[in-house]
């Protein structure tokens, strides 16, 4: 479950995106275009926070719940993968940068939401009620597939992902390499959005051009 630090890393990262995103980052994120990840970036004194938001068919190549065994485990692997920021990305040496916390989410079930362990609990018990409930309930079967058709085509799914790194020396801060093009080819380009000491930034990476100097 997300501190108290980082739900305030996370106000901190809104309000950098808000003040250095370009006009194009207001309808990107409403659009949610298929093949472009954005990227928030905030220095907090020693820390650096950064904030993923990634189009979940760019992640796993679908955007409803897993409805198979073959998909759950896609969904499993790739949050194995947001969860290794190393695979992920790369702060210059110099900075002296550590991961001190991580979060990942995303909005394909209600059961892996959150990925807190303290919670999955309570909604296995809760799964288990609903199982029960359509084992007498006919009717309730189609009502939970209508819901299901609506949100594969009314909504889209999106993963988010948060990392805060400790920085022993971030006035050396100078490079982000992103290594998510190599892990989720999906990718086309990623939109990047920076606050740090060194003023407000924003640029856009690709596979090909994927090191960010601040």
């Amino acid at each position: 479950m997300p501190t108290q630090h980082f739900r305030a890393a996370t106000w901190l990262l809104i309000s950098a995106a808000t003040c250095a995103a370009p006009a194009w980052a207001y309808t990107q994120h409403e659009a949610h275009i298929h093949g472009q990840v954005e990227l928030n970036m905030a220095q907090d004194g020693n820390d650096l926070l950064l904030e993923i938001t990634a189009p979940a068919v760019d992640v796993i190549g679908f955007e409803h719940p897993p409805e198979t065994e073959a998909e759950q485990q896609v969904l499993k692997d790739a949050v194995l993968k947001l969860n290794r920021p190393e695979n992920l990305l790369a702060i210059n040496a110099a900075a002296g940068c550590q991961l001190h916390e991580q979060h990942v989410s995303h909005t394909l079930s209600e059961h892996a939401e959150t990925h807190d362990h303290e919670k999955h609990g309570d909604h296995d018990h809760d799964e288990h009620d609903e199982h029960d409930e359509h084992d007498h309930h006919e009717g309730h079967d189609h009502h939970d597939h209508g819901k299901h058709s609506g949100h594969e085509h009314g909504e889209h799914g999106e993963f988010s992902i948060q990392y805060t790194y400790q920085c022993d020396t971030i006035d050396k801060l100078s490079t982000l390499t992103l290594k998510w093009f190599s892990q989720f080819p999906a990718t086309e380009k990623i939109q990047l959005q920076a606050i740090t000491a060194q003023g407000q930034q924003a640029a856009t990476l690709t596979a090909s051009q994927a090191e960010f100097r601040f």
